[in-house]
């Protein structure tokens, strides 16, 4: 651990009311820059390290095409960060008043630096009274071309105030750069079209003014470029790869913290409302989130960075692609929105006050902070899940539940989702699970699970569910295993001659009628289909030849079967008789034999 201190001015996205400015800019003053800086509590399997240090009064970063990171300091410097190294030589130094939350605020490099060499900042050129304003320079090297900067646009004049000057600049999938500007301290500034204050601002490259612009047929002159408008303070905002949608952070006053959506012609609210407006207003739009200003690892009192995870290389694992980071400066947490679900979860805490985000293209993070006057990269250093142990085929019969298993090794936190057919089972988030009781319904049913932590996921093989028909079933008498059987001619119960004379076969051999549940012939399939025997008290094994097997009529739950009683069953005792079909062999059912 160590302890910096000596800052001389921290640019802050201020809170207070302009009379409590003196008394907040010196606490905080004395906070960042004299708190203890440790290394920040990230998630498992992420580690930081220190790209660079020793650059004080830190405002925002971006990285150059080429993979160099380049740093505004507040007090007129853009450094330099190449290979890993801090140069000592500023690619260009600035005269800039620095006071407060003024300096040189803002980079961004030309869609076509690779040929031009053109990058552009935003700073405060003093002055009475003083003003922001947006310069290009011709980069030659590490270093600007001597009196190559060419004047973007000059905003307009600012109070006394030296808060909410903004200062995010970045060019959009258009390729016009897009320029945020604070409300100097004054609310109304915000909701009017006579002044650039409290606004994105849109230009092209050249500094003429798109024609498309939502408001160039309403306003006039140089406030054509206005874009959006209803803005306090939005400190940093950023456009996701690919997609082009770009997100708009707001410094808030007293109550909240905004993420914005942005969208041409919008209006954000500020000073009507702060946060969500209450009642709703369709005048303004709404954030897409707010979080609330305390001191708990979910509220704050300043946003600041933002950085969609669209990288080349998604390093951090497909969970983090799409979403959004950002980072609150008296807080010192990094978050993670999900556009998705509207909804933002935990990364990193106990960072020094944090000004800047950026992901890399190569899938790391990167934040800047003044506490520590340096960059810090954070890496992911966990494993995605990998299956260890693939669910099996699961055969069962009709009626009963089938489980399946599976066993998955990686960073936690795992989470499982099984799937039927594709298709998520409610609830089903275990590394087990087991079906309801299956029915004929299920059979060829196929399973799978899907385990995922913060880094990956991990498929299982697809397994195949065989659902067999229940097997048949002899009818018994309630309470015993007596069977439910009649003579064939006579409809007498046992006990059963061998042989009858009222039989009306020519061998007068006993044929007896039985009666199954689950035994209903397939087509082509006759009395062939089904075997029977009988076993006596000694347990010697008596075929027995199926003579019928037919539905019985007005009952269409049970099937008949009529066997032949064998000539050499034993007499005075208990037989038991069971039957077999498909390989499924019933219950053995009791008859008595004469």
């Amino acid at each position: 651990m160590s302890r910096r201190c000596g800052v001389s001015e921290i640019p802050l996205p201020q809170r207070r009311l302009q009379t409590q400015l003196p008394l907040a800019i010196t606490f905080l003053l004395f906070l960042f820059a004299c708190m203890p800086v440790n290394a920040a509590t990230l998630l498992t399997g992420f580690s930081e390290t220190q790209v660079a240090g020793g650059i004080s009064n830190p405002t925002a970063m971006d990285f150059a095409p080429d993979g160099r990171l380049f740093v505004c300091q507040q007090t007129g410097q853009l450094r330099v960060i190449k290979n890993g190294a801090l140069l000592a030589t500023p690619f260009v130094t600035l005269t800039v008043d620095s006071s407060v939350e003024r300096g040189l605020l803002g980079i961004a490099f030309d869609p076509n630096f690779a040929t031009n060499n053109f990058l552009y900042v935003y700073y405060t050129v003093p002055g009475s009274p003083a003003h922001n304003r947006v310069s290009r320079f011709t980069a030659n090297g590490d270093v600007a071309v001597a009196g190559s900067e060419f004047v973007v646009v000059d905003l307009d004049n600012l109070s006394g105030a030296g808060n909410h000057n903004g200062g995010a600049i970045h060019f959009g999938p258009d390729a016009k750069l897009y320029i945020a500007v604070g409300d100097n301290a004054n609310a109304a500034n915000s909701q009017t079209l006579g002044i650039r204050l409290g606004k994105i601002l849109r230009l092209n490259p050249d500094a003429t003014i798109p024609g498309d612009n939502p408001f160039f047929n309403t306003a006039t002159g140089a406030n054509r470029s206005i874009w959006a408008m209803g803005l306090r303070n939005p400190f940093t905002f950023a456009f996701q790869p690919g997609t082009g949608r770009l997100f708009i952070n707001d410094v808030g006053e007293t109550t909240w913290e905004e993420i914005n959506d942005g969208i041409a012609g919008s209006n954000y609210g500020w000073n009507i409302c702060e946060g969500a407006c209450s009642p709703p207003n369709a005048n303004f739009r709404d954030p897409l989130f707010q979080y609330g200003h305390g001191s708990t690892a979910t509220t704050g009192c300043a946003i600041v960075g933002g950085g969609f995870y669209n990288p080349a290389t998604a390093q951090f694992g497909p969970a983090f692609v799409g979403k959004y980071f950002f980072a609150d400066l008296c807080t010192g947490w990094i978050r993670l929105f999900d556009p998705a679900t509207g909804t933002a979860s935990g990364f990193a805490t106990g960072i020094n006050a944090p000004v800047d985000l950026k992901v890399g293209s190569d899938g790391s993070l990167y934040y800047l902070t003044i506490g520590a006057a340096a960059v810090f990269r954070i890496q992911f250093n966990g494993t995605a899940p990998t299956i260890t142990a693939q669910p099996n085929n699961q055969t069962v019969t009709q009626g009963q539940p089938a489980t399946f298993g599976v066993a998955a090794s990686g960073s936690p936190t795992l989470a499982y989702q099984w799937q039927r057919n594709q298709v998520n089972i409610g609830g089903a988030t275990s590394p087990n699970y087991t079906t309801p009781a299956t029915t004929a319904a299920d059979n060829g049913a196929k399973f799978r699970c899907v385990v995922t932590n913060p880094f990956g996921s991990a498929t299982s093989n697809e397994v195949t569910l065989t659902v067999q028909p229940p097997p048949p079933a002899l009818a018994m008498e309630d309470g015993s295993d007596s069977a439910i059987a009649l003579d064939s001619v006579t409809l007498f119960r046992d006990p059963f001659p061998l042989t009858n004379a009222f039989n009306l076969s020519t061998d007068n051999r006993t044929r007896i009628m039985l009666f199954a549940t689950n035994l209903t012939l397939g087509p082509g399939e006759n009395a062939s289909a089904v075997t029977a025997q009988a076993v006596d008290a000694q347990m010697n094994i008596y075929p027995m030849t199926v003579e019928f097997v037919g539905a019985l009529p007005a009952v269409n739950s049970f099937t008949e079967v009529v066997v032949l009683l064998p000539s050499n069953l034993p007499g005075g005792q208990s037989v038991l008789i069971s039957l077999t079909w498909h390989s499924l062999t019933t219950n053995q059912v009791r008859i008595r034999i004469k």
